[in-house]
């Protein structure tokens, strides 16, 4: 071999040795670059963010639609702020929009216990009850990346809120059953559900949840008072009014008790069937709710053949011999009227709530 070409391969070498060298450093440059750019853009998207939210926090929703709009568009795959910037679009009153962005997310991953609650609320503000009430039993069952029981427990009520206000008692009452045996340690929870039995109609829950807590609380007068909600509900007046005693006693300055404490004491009080009154005082109960049935019907019923007939029962002279017996009858006749009150007066007024609640126990 010649000696330069010996030379002239050393140096070939040694140029592409440098190139490479020279490549690697660019490439370690542009690389650190790079990432030096995208910790920018992430910095960026998240002061971007928290702006969002502290502006959602202020209740100025329009002007967070834009900064989350500018932070999703940095960081695209970010969930986070994709469903900050579609609570942001709801708040705004953007449903539409704000229902695109949930529908991506969704697509994306359809047990995201975060967006499918978000929907339901989208849902709800939109009308379209049935298909929030399907996304929140989603949003119940589904995926929680934190805080998953809490998350739930708080969706579950956000439902139960919602039934609430559409009356819907049977699909309250399921959403209950749930909950009735959780919670034991949350006494504010375990009353609100004991209270929410009662308004789903099933009141002899709602006492078993009150019973429960004052074995452990037996000094408790919330607890008390809602138990005197749930016999009242119930129709178990003289326990009723117990209960709202005992609540009273352990807690004097609440208006509420005193005053379901006192519409016991006129239901009680007018009650002509009560067991242990003598002859005189049921004869005198009967005549007083008949007076009262026959004033409330004259206002609006058509049944003027019954209201005569009323009319004259309570005018008449009755002998004490007879007072068993024109009990019966007057009891049955202010039955008859109020059920032709209810069938005539399309408008509801007024109506003595004692009265109503007595006549609607006799009917049972």
């Amino acid at each position: 071999m010649l000696p330069g070409a010996s030379f002239n391969g050393r140096s070939f070498l040694g140029t592409l040795a440098l190139v490479a060298f020279a490549i690697g450093g660019l490439f370690i440059v542009d690389t650190f670059l790079v990432k030096m750019e995208q910790a920018e853009d992430r910095a960026e998207a998240a002061r971007l963010f928290a702006e969002g939210r502290k502006l959602m926090d202020q209740g100025r929703s329009a002007d967070a639609v834009e900064r989350l709009n500018d932070a999703v568009a940095i960081e695209r795959n970010n969930r986070e702020y994709r469903l900050a910037l579609a609570e942001a679009l709801l708040a705004a009153g953007r449903l539409d929009d704000a229902e695109s962005k949930l529908n991506d997310l969704l697509q994306e991953d359809s047990t995201d216990g975060a967006a499918n609650l978000m929907m339901a609320r989208v849902m709800v503000r939109e009308g379209k009850i049935t298909e929030g009430i399907s996304f929140y039993h989603r949003a119940i069952y589904g995926r929680w990346t934190n805080q998953a029981a809490q998350n739930r427990d708080a969706a579950r009520f956000e439902l139960i809120d919602l039934l609430v206000r559409q009356n819907a008692k049977e699909d309250l009452l399921a959403e209950l059953l749930p909950l009735q045996d959780e919670a034991l340690d949350d006494l504010a929870t375990r009353k609100k559900i004991g209270r929410l039995f009662i308004v789903a109609g099933s009141p002899a829950r709602a006492a078993e949840v009150f019973r429960a807590i004052l074995r452990r609380h037996p000094q408790d007068a919330d607890a008390y008072a809602g138990l005197g909600e749930a016999e009242f509900a119930s129709g178990n007046y003289p326990t009723a009014q117990t209960d709202f005693i005992t609540a009273s006693r352990l807690n004097p300055d609440d208006e509420t008790v005193r005053k379901r404490l006192d519409l016991c004491n006129q239901v009680l009080a007018l009650n002509p069937t009560r067991r242990g009154l003598d002859p005189a005082e049921r004869y005198r109960r009967s005549h007083q709710l008949l007076e009262m049935a026959l004033d409330e019907a004259n206002h609006c019923s058509g049944a003027q053949e019954l209201l005569d007939e009323a009319a004259k029962a309570v005018k008449r002279a009755v002998p004490a011999s007879r007072q068993g017996e024109v009990s019966e009858m007057d009891i049955d006749l202010a039955e008859q009227i109020w059920q032709a009150r209810k069938k005539d007066c399309k408008q509801e007024s007024a109506v003595p709530v004692a009265l109503d609640l007595v006549l609607a126990k006799l009917a049972q």
